[in-house]
């Protein structure tokens, strides 16, 4: 059993990580919650592609903090050691990192001993960050851990795979998508290869569960040859699935368009020359009349768009007071948190390095705005506390509608200035549109 201490440092860092997520991303999709459960012991397994981030995103899906399995390269720096140890993770010794990969046969022994106890455990199979948006060929650890689990007693044990996707891995307030695919049963594995007996010392087995694992998250990972390749295509699926009667500020959520983009990832190379063409002509065109795609392809007409307008104007008005007082409160942070990464000269751990500098700048400065409150009581600059970061992202969230509308107001203009474009631009969409459907099919 955890003790009362372990208990409460979980909670509070599940609930930083996922405040902290909320004001890096604008929006996380989650799939596939229905796998997940509380009854049995379960090994987390997801790819590897953006460093500190995932962990965390990871953290914010599953709701609770599992001990994460990371490279002992990690403990290198003295002083990054006891906030791993307040995470409780457990270090791994990798032989490309020159470490004595013998102990690593305790750090099995110690996650198969938490998993027969219910403790969740996660690792990250590929044994380092992908330098590509692609699933690599996974290590032995999950499956010998797993293995290892069972034969200690952790009766029922599954395997999780969990898949993330980012919409830019660097930027601030974009996209992730979390998807929860159907557990591995280790026993009924087990039962099917006719080794119900078996441990992590049988290493067909062994080879067979790793099989099985990068198969199940392959599936839930996304799978191009580098980050232009990912944005083209999902550039394509955001066409062909953007819907005409959609309002001008509505997204295509990103969990369908990556469900699209991957079967283009997976069509012939003529097939997909094909696509790329076609919307890099469209794209060009429409670049050139000053139109954006939701413009092209919206059917609302002006009563709808004014009705939008309005309605977000009211918002705006009711919010201006609290997003203000957010904005002043959060804005030194916010500008320390945009900068941090441009301090970082390896692109993989920029989003890393704003993560990191975000959660020691933004309370910091909500302590700070307390303490100098005029008023000497505990109470009131509790509640400044508690308030800053909800006011924060209500500042956030209110700029964001803000840019938006006035996008959305710029391009109906816009339509009504080039409507001798529009409807040769709508074709080309639709052959466009025609063709992506033609690939995928």
């Amino acid at each position: 059993m955890r003790s009362p201490g372990r208990i409460v440092a979980d909670r509070a860092l599940t609930g930083l990580a996922r405040l902290a997520l909320r004001g890096f991303f604008r929006r996380i999709e989650i799939t596939g919650r229905q796998h997940l459960t509380e009854d049995r012991p379960v090994l987390v397994v997801a790819n590897h592609f953006n460093a500190l981030l995932d962990p965390v995103l990871v953290v914010f899906a599953l709701r609770e903090l599992p001990r994460f399995v990371a490279k002992a390269a990690l403990w290198r720096p003295v002083w990054v050691r006891p906030f791993l140890w307040l995470a409780g993770m457990v270090p791994v010794h990798r032989p490309q990192d020159g470490g004595d990969t013998a102990s690593n046969q305790g750090v099995f022994r110690s996650c198969s001993e938490q998993l027969a106890r219910g403790v969740t455990v996660a690792l990250f199979p590929e044994g380092g960050v992908s330098p590509v948006p692609a699933l690599q060929p996974l290590r032995t650890g999950a499956a010998r851990i797993a293995l290892s689990a069972r034969a200690a007693g952790a009766e029922g044990l599954t395997i999780l795979p969990i898949g993330l996707t980012y919409e830019d891995k660097v930027a601030l307030r974009s996209r992730a998508l979390v998807r929860i695919g159907s557990p591995i049963d280790v026993d009924a594995h087990l039962q099917h290869l006719d080794r119900p007996h078996a441990d992590d010392g049988d290493t067909e087995v062994v080879r067979s569960l790793t099989d099985a694992i990068q198969d199940r998250l392959a599936g839930l990972s996304p799978a191009y040859t580098d980050e232009v390749d990912a944005a083209v295509l999902g550039r394509a699926a955001d066409v062909a699935l953007r819907r005409a009667d959609a309002a001008p500020t509505e997204e295509v959520a990103l969990a369908e368009r990556e469900v699209l983009a991957r079967r283009l990832a997976e069509v012939s190379a003529t097939a997909r020359d094909e696509v790329v063409d076609a919307l890099a002509g469209y794209e060009l065109r429409r670049s050139l009349a000053g139109l954006r795609d939701t413009e092209v392809v919206t059917r609302q007409t002006t009563g709808d768009l004014a009705r939008t307008f309005l309605a977000a104007l009211l918002r705006l008005l009711l919010l201006a007071p609290f997003a203000l007082t957010g904005a002043v409160i959060n804005a030194l942070p916010y500008w320390g948190v945009h900068w941090a990464g441009r301090f970082v000269r390896n692109p993989g751990l920029r989003a890393s390095a704003r993560l990191l500098a975000g959660v020691a700048l933004f309370p910091a400065s909500w302590i700070l705005v307390a303490w100098l409150l005029p008023w000497n009581s505990w109470w009131a600059r509790t509640l400044v506390i508690v308030a800053a970061p909800v006011l924060g992202l209500v500042a956030v969230r209110t700029l964001e509608t803000t840019v938006a509308t006035a996008r959305a107001w710029h391009g109906w203009i816009t339509r009504i200035e080039r409507s001798d474009r529009l409807e040769q631009l709508r074709r080309e969409r639709s052959d466009l549109v025609a063709t992506i459907e033609r690939a995928a099919a």
